[in-house]
């Protein structure tokens, strides 16, 4: 990490944020030998391990330390700000996707999944993903165990529910990262939004999870990529040699406020990569296109968003068994519940610490969680339909679920046979209104600057 400003330096590449995209980016350039600066808009985590301090005032965001909570219209949107993206807060899941996914029209024939599987072999040798093994006191999680027997038993399933590849370390023996860190056994802490906990093998924490900060960030470092939290970029301005990127540095010294303004300044770079998620991305790329400093951008710029037709977090209650919803990574298990006109793929979904605050639906309080309880998180292809806008200088998001209500229809319709499997009652979202389709939380958001073959239906 540097705590020195990056104002002031030219580059062959800026990455403008931490996350996947942009820290394999980083990674793979700073191999091939170029200059790289990473500007990443919010703190670095030096035990990877995230914090719940609420901040805002008066934006449409409620700021949870490593993430925040966009609030749009008819969705709301969870994304990660730390470096290290979205990892932060990722469970690990790590699934390819299905090749009839690419036959939407939508996407560039160059794009399927032949094109795509030898990156997704690439990605694997760094974040290594296996099914969850089981812990030597509580065996294999509860959760999964019983999500795995309900989906089995379930009409509505397209294929045979299975435990899924998790880019979380569950094996007996301890391994190395990557960048030679040091992982142990996930310990069944269920905290996989927040973090490992310190691990009492060696001086760090568990890491377990693979965090990017472990793999491909810390390779991208020692191959030279320099990286500079506390960096919000504002605009980016097309030059005879390449590119200006206006920012604001954050204060060093606070750390707390992520408002508070140290210094403006500038970085020059040949070539820019925007990689700073969906709504950093699209936020940078609409101020730079009205400031007049991109104005070759196309007009679909903001459009065609999608929450991934994430249905977040459905649960059954009063089950018969105790499912110990805590106890194990939060996600263990999957199964394909698509019809024939819609694509579905649901998971189990352990409790997540703080959740109701994470949503917006209840203050930040510490309980127990009931144990007869299995949460979902329901998965799809929306209508893709959402915009995104400036909104008092920030980007929104604007939703109309009425195309997306068949798929979130039959969701619920899987998930009450999920609930009648398991001697249990079916509980809608927190905060879902099932008649028109609002209150849904998306932490997948996609599109607003889409893959096209003309800049008349995309941006990229």
């Amino acid at each position: 990490m540097s705590n020195k400003s990056a104002s002031g330096i030219s580059c062959d590449v800026a990455v403008i944020g931490s996350g996947f995209g942009g820290a394999a980016v980083a990674c793979r350039l700073a191999q091939a030998g170029r200059s790289v600066v990473v500007l990443e808009q919010g703190k670095e985590y030096p035990t990877g391990r995230g914090e719940y301090d609420v901040t805002g005032h008066g934006i449409n965001t409620i700021r949870h330390g490593h993430f925040w909570v966009d609030v749009g219209v008819g969705m709301n949107v969870v994304r990660g700000v730390g470096v290290g993206g979205g990892s932060l807060h990722y469970f690990g899941v790590r699934l390819r996707t299905d090749k009839r996914i690419f036959k939407n029209s939508r996407w560039p024939r160059i794009i399927n999944l032949e094109t795509l599987n030898p990156y997704y072999d690439l990605a694997g040798d760094m974040l290594k993903a296996t099914p969850t093994q089981p812990n030597p006191v509580l065996g294999l999680p509860k959760h999964g165990e019983a999500f795995i027997a309900a989906a089995s038993n379930c009409r509505r399933r397209k294929s045979m529910p299975e435990w899924v590849p998790l880019a979380v370390h569950t094996a007996a023996e301890p391994a190395t990262t990557p960048s030679g860190i040091p992982q142990t056994r996930c310990v069944f802490c269920g905290e996989c939004i927040i973090g490992c906990p310190p691990s009492q093998s060696f001086v760090g924490n568990v890491n377990a999870r693979a965090l990017l900060t472990l793999n491909y960030l810390a390779v991208a470092r020692k191959a030279g990529a320099t990286v500079y939290p506390l960096h919000r970029v504002n605009v980016i301005r097309q030059t005879e040699d390449g590119f200006e990127i206006d920012l604001k540095v954050l204060s060093f010294d606070t750390m707390v406020e992520e408002d508070e303004i140290f210094q403006s300044g500038t970085v020059r770079a040949k070539q820019v990569v925007v990689a700073a998620g969906t709504m950093g991305s699209v936020e940078i790329l609409l101020k730079s296109k009205a400031a007049g400093a991109l104005p070759q951008l196309s007009e679909k710029l903001g459009f065609y968003f999608s929450g991934n037709g994430d249905f977040l977090i459905p649960k059954t209650i009063n089950t018969a068994q105790d499912l110990q919803p805590k106890a194990g990574p939060t996600i263990t298990a999957g199964a394909d519940f698509s019809t024939a006109d819609l694509d579905i793929f649901i998971e189990d979904l352990g409790v997540i610490p703080f959740m109701e605050a994470v949503a917006g639906t209840r203050a930040l309080t510490v309980s127990t969680p009931d144990p007869h309880q299995l949460g979902y998180l329901g998965m799809g292809s929306d209508a893709a339909n959402g915009v995104l806008r400036l909104h008092n200088g920030r980007v929104r998001l604007f939703w109309d679920p009425t195309e997306s209500l068949p798929l979130y229809r039959e969701m619920t319709a899987c998930m009450r046979e999920l609930s009648q499997q398991l001697s249990g009652d079916y509980v809608k979202p927190e905060g879902y209104n099932p008649v028109i389709g609002t209150g849904l939380i998306t932490a997948h958001p996609l599109g607003g600057a889409v893959l096209s073959e003309s800049a008349s239906e995309g941006v990229v």
